[in-house]
């Protein structure tokens, strides 16, 4: 007798088979009814574990034992009589009861997975069903005192943030509703604009040390008001307004909190003034130097009050970034990055400003992999729209371009507004460059110059930064018609001549006139300010390669790649490094990028296409 047939006279086969049935239909029901009773995770999981456990034991018992009339005995042998019986009748499949009611059982158990979840929870999931999609509108100032008016958007910024953590209630992000901001708000229109059913609207006044807000939740669906509330707190408590509206929305669409949920919509003990400084500072614009230095300045007086709030200092972090990027002493204001973003983390790693914040730290200073983990994780503590941006800017630098392009588009779709829309397009054009597509990135870099003039902060072209005018111009130097891209490059030196991208756009002019002298001076100039960013230093490659330095620009090339801009696919073909494709050092330098590019791919891709909804 073979094993096969071994197993089967045993019957272990169908004692395996029955455990299944029964196992699946106890996780069926484990996933039904545990959630409707609010019982813990670990509960969920520890009956897992057992059901698991207990297989093999079956199987081993089913090996040795039998069940007969006469009780459990011992299988040793192919056939036994026990009283007169001989047990090990073998019937057809069909015959024997016990397998007609596997067979039921496998059917109950589809049934339950089904539609259990419809029926036995239906009325505790049809309320979370019903109540998905919502909108935080900026709340109005009833006193329109200019001074106070930063209270209105940035108050339903933090109540936005404190839902975001919510895992089954959608809330639009904050670049969505800036753009109602001191307007008179259609709701029907903000209802179809952002595809919403439900609409929270405010209105708020400030009279000394008083603060008083008045809000109200609206079921767009039934044109009706669930509920609205008046709250008045003394302004050194301004985080109770934040808890309080927040925990009145949850109880108003009647909504389980989970533990850490409950934990995260908890109110910090963080000094007043600190907290007013560090909403002044978040919400103002960053186009020039002068704007970042007063950011910079305004969060350092908040952490110096109030040292214990992670948000601070990751907006700390992400404003010195942007500093060295722009200013002299790059690096000085990269180690302060470092310490802000450091701290921060140590108080509140699993903020979403503080996630998203060390996420683009990490891209700008050649981590990339520790950027894509951080983007990552936000996206699973915060769903699918955190960090979009984010981690398509990661993916350009890592070559991955198809699917930084796609992290761009599900941005903008998620969030409408110009300032969201316009900088992901900006990124876009950039990713076309690399690509090669360079009149689709005109068009591109056009449109998302449009598009952020409309941004609710920007009033005119200055308010931009430079950057963005830099690369509007950049994709005409890939072209027959270079001298398109001086009226951009042109028009920097009017309002912001000291900062490092406009020297980076003269620099280009120069060399694309002919003007090498003038081009090795300025060349000069950047290196003297300390550049750390890696894509920034990539530039140094073109500079070299048109001045005919063959050697400077390979050792530029390098420096790029090991500070983390290995944009393989880009690299290799790159129409204006050409004078030094031929190099054998060239070839040598770019194989590092392609290293590091496929390992990138290998440790990040599957999970990146997953989080796409693509197919690796």
């Amino acid at each position: 007798m073979s094993f096969f047939d071994e197993l089967k006279r045993r019957k272990v086969f169908r004692v395996a088979a029955s455990y299944a049935v029964v196992a699946f239909i106890i996780m069926q029901l484990v996933e039904i009814l545990f959630p409707m009773f609010n019982f813990p995770q670990w509960t969920q999981q520890f009956i897992v574990i057992v059901v698991l456990l207990g297989f093999p034991i079956a199987v081993i018992l089913s090996w040795v034992f039998d069940k007969t009339p006469q009780g459990y005995i011992k299988t040793d042998a192919p056939s036994m009589d026990v009283d007169g019986i001989t047990v090990n009748a073998d019937r057809p499949f069909y015959t024997k009861k016990r397998n007609i009611f596997l067979v039921l059982g496998v059917l109950a158990g589809v049934l339950i997975g089904s539609l259990g979840s419809n029926t036995i929870g239906g009325n505790n999931g049809s309320a979370s069903a019903k109540f998905t999609k919502m909108a935080i509108l900026p709340f109005d100032n009833i006193k329109n005192d200019q001074e106070n008016d930063f209270l209105g958007f940035a108050l339903s910024d933090e109540i936005i943030n404190r839902l975001g953590y919510l895992k089954s209630i959608v809330v639009r992000p904050s670049g969505s509703v800036r753009k109602y901001q001191g307007t008179e708000v259609d709701l029907n229109q903000v209802k179809n604009d952002l595809d919403v059913e439900l609409i929270v609207t405010g209105s708020f006044i400030r009279d000394g040390d008083q603060l008083r807000l008045s809000t109200e939740l609206i079921d767009m669906t039934k044109n009706e008001r669930l509920w609205n509330k008046t709250i008045q707190v003394d302004y050194e408590n301004i985080f109770q307004i934040q808890e309080t509206v927040s925990r009145d929305i949850v109880d108003g669409l009647k909504y389980n909190l989970e533990a850490d949920e409950a934990k995260n919509l908890k109110s910090e003990n963080v000094d007043p003034l600190a907290y007013e400084l560090y909403l002044r500072a978040k919400n103002m614009p960053t186009g020039n130097i002068s704007n970042l230095e007063t950011k910079i300045r305004l969060l350092q007086e908040s952490i110096k009050m109030d040292s214990t709030y992670a948000e601070s200092w990751a907006v700390l972090s992400r404003s010195c970034v942007l500093m060295s990027q722009a200013a002299k002493s790059g690096q000085n204001y990269i180690n302060l990055a470092k310490v802000a973003i450091d701290r921060a983390m140590a108080l509140n790693d699993e903020s979403l400003t503080v996630l998203s914040n060390g996420a683009q730290f990490h891209s700008e200073t050649g981590n990339v992999e520790k950027s894509t983990e951080l983007s990552i994780k936000a996206m699973k503590l915060f769903g699918s729209g955190a960090t979009l941006s984010e981690l398509g800017y990661t993916l350009r630098y890592a070559g991955m371009l198809n699917e930084s392009i796609e992290f761009y588009n599900l941005s903008s779709k998620l969030d409408e507004s110009y300032n969201n829309r316009g900088g992901n397009e900006l990124q876009l054009g950039k990713s076309s460059v690399y690509m090669g597509n360079y009149d689709e990135s005109i068009e591109i870099m056009h449109r998302a110059i449009e598009t952020l003039l409309l941004a609710e902060n920007v009033k005119q072209k200055e308010d931009l930064s430079p950057v963005v005018l830099v690369y509007e111009g950049i994709p005409y130097l890939y072209t027959k018609n270079p001298e398109k891209a001086f009226p951009y490059f042109d028009y920097l030196v009017e309002y912001d001549p000291n900062n490092s991208w406009t020297i980076i756009a003269q620099t280009y002019k120069a060399l694309f006139t002919g003007n090498m002298n003038k081009a090795e001076q300025m060349v000069a100039s950047l290196i003297s300010r300390d550049i750390h960013d890696s894509e920034m230093i990539y530039r140094f490659t073109h500079f070299y390669a048109m001045l005919n330095q063959e050697e400077n620009a390979l050792a530029a090339l390098e420096k790029s790649i090991d500070r983390g801009f290995f944009c393989y696919p880009y690299m290799k073909s790159d129409p204006l490094t050409k004078s030094i494709h031929n190099h054998p050092r060239f070839k040598q330098i770019l194989e590092k990028a392609k290293i590091r590019h496929e390992l990138y791919e290998k440790r990040f891709g599957e999970e990146i296409r997953s989080l796409l909804g693509m197919t690796s």
